[in-house]
């Protein structure tokens, strides 16, 4: 269970639970922290080794650039055409 977060890291009730966040996040072990008089446990050996991985793993080169796409104007010659000439048939 979360108690708060710290830096928005996680703090959790029990040592297990900060060692298993700490694996998915790529760190090792835990440390703790006091929170409204009750022991919290964090991921990561000490605050540092957060603060280093997310330096390590958040980066400009990570956050994708999307441009807008527009569509070229294409202008096309009218396909009605009108014709004049004989041919005046058909009179009644």
């Amino acid at each position: 269970m979360i108690l708060t977060t710290i830096d928005g890291m996680p703090l959790y009730s029990t040592s297990p639970e900060a060692v298993a966040h700490a694996i998915r996040i790529g760190l090792q072990g835990y440390h703790t922290h006091t929170f409204r008089g009750r022991v919290g446990y964090m991921a990561g050996v000490n605050h540092t080794s957060i603060q280093r991985n997310i330096q390590r793993t958040v980066t400009p080169s990570t956050t994708p650039v999307v441009e807008p796409v527009t569509q070229p104007i294409v202008s096309r010659p009218s396909s009605s055409t009108s014709r004049s000439g004989g041919g005046g048939g058909g009179g009644y």
